[in-house]
């Protein structure tokens, strides 16, 4: 123990108290990242031998006594176009930071798979809690369903990777994830994973994807979502001792210094908590996601962002989705919807973006008039209104006027 007091004679400095593997560790990573492009590493002048590596760039501690934090995209480390560094060369020399609980690695050049069979991976830095390999179109290979074990995981962004395939499903066992967020994830396919309604997202990004099928109306419905967590919680409990403390703590609600209800408490399940939901893709008609838009989705009361451009969903907007009140984008444009603008939607108090246009909407008469009519009264926060482009005219020229004129 090393212990400072004031007076003439102070005991050593509680600094420098890492662990020489650690420190080790980060040299090793110092040497890859000086191999693969010398040129890159400027902001690595303060990682040298003999020095505090807690005062290094891009480096945080707890308490001084063990690395936390491994943040590259901080000291603008950016690797050549032609590197072939990996991330699994980059985990394999961080492997003795043991409790790493962020890793940023963000715009910084690196490639390959995201696991293999015969090397070390993510899954064994089990106090991860924040991850981001966003901006590194050189990864290109699926989402290893062997993540689910990081218990303590908060954020994942994967937003702008070459990231391949579907959703693992496994991820509903990540009961502390927050963010999810793989915005120009092009090569990521499959459907929506129903059983992701278990998780307790904030924030659910995955744009200009390849997904296919419907929006799963189980993430709002809590009898559907109880059944759905018995059969995954089975599911775990079959495979390793590390996946059954997942399924433990989906079936007790404790995961470990969890901030939202458990999964078990009493009231409703689903993904009640969540603020923005955006599944757009910016080319009309690419988009994969079909169906109708699920009513169930009205129990999300916490929306304040649902972006759904660019696909093929059909049917009629929800009326009960009024009930949306936080919600300030609402984005269906470019897609099939059918009937009008339900008059209800002036509930929708604080709705400061509607884009429907691009679908097949019609106008409804007195419903129609009621609606603008409350738009005109200035009884709403609306900033943009796009109505363009469906089966009839939804604003006519007058209206239009007046609107624009406020």
């Amino acid at each position: 123990m090393v212990i400072r007091t004031s007076g003439s004679n102070p005991l050593p400095s509680c600094k420098g108290l890492t662990a020489a593997d650690e420190v080790a560790a980060l040299l090793d990573v110092k040497a890859l990242l000086n191999r693969a492009g010398p040129s890159s590493i400027a902001g690595l002048s303060t990682w040298a031998n003999g020095t505090d590596p807690c005062e290094w760039a891009g480096i945080s501690c707890s308490n001084k006594t063990a690395v936390t934090g491994l943040n590259l995209t901080a000291i603008d480390i950016s690797l050549p176009g032609d590197s072939k560094l990996t991330l699994l060369a980059l985990l394999a020399a961080i492997r003795n930071v043991t409790q790493l609980q962020s890793l940023v690695l963000s715009g910084v050049g690196i490639r390959g798979a995201l696991e293999t069979p015969n090397e070390p991976g993510l899954d064994t830095f089990l106090s991860l809690r924040h991850l981001d390999l966003s901006h590194n179109p050189g990864i290109t290979a699926g989402l290893p369903s062997s993540w689910y074990v990081l218990f303590k995981l908060q954020t994942l962004d994967i937003s702008h990777t070459g990231v391949t395939g579907p959703l693992p499903t496994a991820y509903a066992a990540l009961q502390q994830l927050r963010e999810f967020r793989a915005a120009n994830c092009t090569g990521i396919s499959g459907q929506l994973p129903a059983a992701w309604g278990l998780l307790n997202l904030e924030f659910l990004e995955i744009t200009n994807s390849g997904l296919t099928g419907g929006l799963p109306s189980a993430w709002a419905d809590a009898n559907v979502l109880q059944q759905s967590r018995t059969s995954f919680i089975a599911a775990l409990r079959n495979r390793t001792t590390a996946v059954t403390k997942a399924a433990d703590d989906l079936a007790a609600g404790a995961a470990a210094a969890a901030t939202q209800p458990a999964v078990d408490q009493p009231g409703p399940l689903g993904l009640l908590h969540l603020r923005v939901l955006g599944l757009s893709v910016t080319e009309p008609g690419r988009g994969g996601l079909a169906g109708s838009l699920p009513g169930s989705f009205a129990a999300m009361t916490q929306l304040q962002v649902l972006m759904l451009a660019g696909h093929s969903f059909n049917g009629t907007l929800p009326p009960s989705w009024t009930r949306l009140q936080k919600l300030r984008v609402l984005d269906l444009s470019h897609n099939s919807l059918s009937g009008n603008l339900p008059s209800w939607y002036v509930s929708m108090r604080k709705l400061a973006v509607l884009k429907v246009q691009d679908n097949r909407l019609v106008p409804s008469g007195s419903s129609s008039w009621e609606f603008y009519e409350y738009l005109l009264a200035g009884g709403t926060q609306l900033q943009c209104l796009c109505v363009a482009g469906n089966v009839g005219e939804l604003v006519d020229a007058a209206a239009a006027a007046r609107l624009q004129g406020l």
